[in-house]
């Protein structure tokens, strides 16, 4: 799980900007928690203040760790007002060995270039010990066992190659040794994670970043034969759709409304997409143990009885990190959360709740009331 990520001069983050996801000692809502990290995290805060930069940030490493989708843009996202001329990441996780954790800190520099950034620099290293280490132009530093039989440790520049991955696919993981276990399990979780927004496609421009499959939702549910539990599923949640296959071009999700047949996605409102393009996700999430799930703007387009049915799917996922961002107070409630799993972000810093005010919050406290108060604007 992800413990803590740290970023600088990325975007509007010019100063170091920290998401610190350790759990504190509420007995309520323990779902929210898990080993000692916030499992649900709610990030709130007013336009403009990095809810959505925070997510591209945490996902950036998708970009040079992994194969798998990335929004493709030229990479100009270092802050305008910054002299350095590169961006800072550093994730510290927590992976699991059977019953033995492993603190991993993996951390790199990036600078412009097309498309995804340059890397500079990269380190990884597991309880404290470097694993891996690279600077651009030198040779790669390992101890990992099966670099000694590497013949070629070092990368050309030109072609922009990550370190981590490089040794990942070139070298032998012994299933017996810790540091390669702890190794493989950090590589699998970067290449699983997902983001997606709440936002319809056509105002997003993207459909996801991270794990893929690269099916078409429609395609892949009604491939699962899985169209009747979306009916069951929009059906729980208020709409009444007699959902069934059409050919249209191609085999397609559509409704039968009286005796005729439509596309569901031509007549459905973005609300009911986008709850389509959530259990999408969410069947995913659960078929593929997807680790870390960041959805942006998560209920842009739900009624508020609607995101708190959301929000309890969520929680129930057994194996899966969540971290949404939303502009709805009614999810400040110790009925879904806890106060050390709600942030509040500015532009500078990211907070937990009970580290945005020195009264000690209890289960009784209603949070969006204090929120909406201005009771978390000034720092312990």
């Amino acid at each position: 799980m992800l413990k803590k990520f740290t970023v600088r001069n990325y975007r509007q983050f010019n100063e170091p900007l920290e998401f610190d996801l350790t759990a504190s000692n509420y007995a309520f809502n323990p779902e929210c928690t898990h080993n000692g990290l916030v499992k649900l995290a709610l990030i709130y805060g007013e336009n403009g203040t990095g809810k959505s930069n925070l997510g591209w940030a945490i996902f950036d490493l998708v970009s040079h760790l992994t194969d798998n989708k990335f929004k493709s843009w030229s990479y100009d996202c270092l802050n305008a007002y910054s002299e350095s001329d590169y961006a800072e990441f550093e994730f510290h996780f927590v992976f699991f060995d059977i019953d033995k954790p492993a603190n991993v800190i993996y951390k790199y520099q990036k600078t412009h270039g097309y498309p995804y950034g340059t890397l500079l620099y990269e380190q990884l290293t597991i309880d404290n010990e470097i694993i891996i280490e690279y600077h651009i132009g030198k040779d790669i530093i390992s101890s990992l066992n099966g670099f000694q039989t590497l013949y070629d440790k070092s990368l050309n520049p030109e072609q922009n190659l990550s370190s981590i991955k490089y040794l990942y696919k070139n070298i032998k993981i012994n299933d017996n040794d810790f540091k390669d276990i702890i190794f493989k399990k950090f590589f699998d979780f970067c290449n699983k994670i997902t983001h997606f927004r709440g936002l319809p496609i056509e105002t997003s421009g993207y459909s996801h970043i991270g794990y893929d499959n690269t099916a078409n939702i429609g395609d892949k549910i009604l491939k699962d034969n899985k169209l009747k539990d979306l009916e069951n599923f929009l059906f729980d949640n208020g709409l009444n759709f007699n959902l069934i296959e059409i050919d249209n071009g191609g085999k397609r999700i559509g409704v039968l409304i009286g005796n005729k047949e439509f596309p569901l996605f031509d007549i459905a409102s973005s609300g009911t997409r986008n709850l389509v393009i959530f259990y999408y996700w969410l069947q995913e999430t659960i078929n593929n143990q997807i680790p870390l799930l960041f959805i942006d703007e998560f209920d842009c387009s739900y009624h508020f009885a609607l995101s708190e049915k959301i929000i309890e799917k969520l929680k129930a996922l057994p194996n899966t990190q969540v971290i949404l961002t939303t502009h709805n107070t009614n999810l400040l409630s110790n009925d879904f959360i806890r106060p050390d799993c709600g942030f509040i972000i500015d532009g500078k810093k990211i907070k937990s709740l009970n580290n945005l005010t020195e009264k000690e919050l209890r289960e009784v406290h209603n949070l969006e009331k204090l929120y909406q108060a201005g009771h978390f604007n000034n720092e312990q």
